[in-house]
């Protein structure tokens, strides 16, 4: 097991100048007993209560995607995950929303969302629009929290499920789950030229588990149960199918588990009954899951349950599937939080805000280093997305914007924070009435 220290995952975060030696990326169906990399991020500052800190979970997502690539900048590690990707090319990012109690967290999507649009391609970053959240329905999609996508604006990402008017099953494709014909959303095969798999940490009544592989019963119009109805087959030949028969094949790109919370006994129903304060990501979707159940298994024993095994996860590694490997070579990059990690003292050098406190309008002055496209945004006391304020490519050199609130937002304390290509950087201000 591969450990990452506090002082990696600071220079990891874009805190220092160190990089990381590049590796080669796995594909999605890796065979053989060769172990897949599996990073593991933590951070005691995960969330706040119910509330998850997204300045903190920014920073795991970032440090984690560049533990996984071996890249040095944020946007770089997003895009060697995606060959031939171009700013026309489209990313949807499948998530779990069927308990609205408990699902793959708006707050750490948007975090997925923040890395994509510092992608660099030909000179043009990668624009949120071309971004599509999606699960099987729009009813679930809003009982958990995503907003649904109506206008045309470019910095908006697209999220709608496939029961959308105008979208649907495909049923000019067929997949052969197990001895049942089913058909994919034509978000999965239609729309989007790569897909992230943004699942959720549960366990489940029948299936054992409901993790990444899991997530994809979602993506067609018919649930791939077993005879014995314990998924252990229609999981991984639901699977294998979207890897082998969709255009183009591996369309998956990597696979992610929001482990912030999770239900461990009796889910996938139900609120959550733990809080793991992690983030689970991979190229090899039976390591990502293998290391899920890991998660799940230690979360149980605490409570006092016994440790649960998936046939699914361990079918999905053997012959006719060989969808990856249970063999996890683990990366674990632990402890991180906004104070030490982003927040600027008063005065520095690359960002001012002035007045502050100010009331619906700031001046802001920006030194940058080398051209960028950037983000201006703003989140509350609990790190809570609540407003952008600027997004656009700038040159070199010092920049000054003039932005307004359009947001009616309460007084009290906020931090502004400065999404470049290579670091993010936290400015804390006041909002008075």
């Amino acid at each position: 097991m591969k450990k990452i220290t506090r002082r990696k995952f600071l220079k990891l975060a874009g805190i220092g100048t160190a990089g990381l030696v590049a590796k080669p990326i796995l594909s999605f169906g890796t065979k053989g007993n060769k172990a897949s990399d599996v990073v593991q991020c933590y951070s005691a500052d995960t969330n706040t209560g119910s509330t998850i800190n997204q300045s903190t979970v920014q920073l795991m997502m970032n440090a984690s995607i560049k533990a996984l690539t071996g890249q040095s900048t944020v946007g770089d590690a997003w895009k060697s995950i995606f060959p031939g990707i171009n700013s026309s090319s489209v990313i949807g990012i499948k998530v779990n929303c069927i308990n609205s109690a408990l699902s793959t967290h708006p707050t750490v999507v948007n975090c997925i969302v923040n890395g994509l649009i510092q992608m660099n391609l030909g000179g043009t970053n990668f624009i949120k629009n071309n971004v599509i959240i999606w699960d099987r329905t729009n009813g679930e999609l809003t009982s958990a929290g995503y907003t649904r996508y109506t206008g045309t604006d470019a910095n908006t990402v697209r999220c709608f499920g496939t029961n959308q008017s105008g979208v649907g099953s495909d049923s000019s494709v067929s997949f052969n789950v197990y001895g049942s014909t089913q058909h994919p959303s034509k978000i999965l095969s239609q729309m989007c030229d790569y897909i992230i798999n943004a699942a959720v940490l549960k366990d489940h009544s029948f299936a054992t588990t409901t993790l990444c592989m899991k997530n994809n019963f979602g993506s067609t119009d018919t649930i791939s149960h077993d005879p014995d109805g314990h998924c252990g087959h229609g999981i991984p030949a639901l699977n294998q199918q979207i890897r082998d028969v969709l255009v183009p094949n591996n369309i998956q790109k990597i696979f992610i588990i929001d482990a912030i919370f999770g239900v461990v006994n009796w889910g996938p129903g139900g609120s959550p009954n733990c809080n793991p304060k992690k983030i689970i990501m991979s190229f090899d979707p039976v390591a990502c899951d293998t290391q899920g159940q890991n998660i799940i298994n230690e979360e149980r024993t605490k409570l006092g349950y016994s440790t649960i095994s998936a046939d699914s996860i361990t079918n999905a590694a053997q012959a006719p599937y060989n969808l990856g490997t249970t063999s996890v070579n683990l990366i674990q990059v632990t402890n991180i939080g906004i104070e030490e990690a982003q927040l600027l003292p008063a005065k520095n050098d690359i960002f001012t805000v002035s007045p502050n406190p100010l009331r619906k309008s700031a001046n802001i002055k920006l030194n940058l280093r080398s051209p960028s496209f950037i983000h201006l945004d703003i989140y509350n006391s609990s790190g809570k997305f609540e407003t952008s304020l600027y997004h656009g490519y700038l040159n070199e050199g010092i920049h000054k914007i003039n932005c307004n609130l359009n947001k009616n937002l309460p007084s009290g304390t906020y931090f502004l924070s400065l999404y470049t290509q290579e670091k993010m950087f936290t400015q804390k201000i006041s909002i008075l009435h």
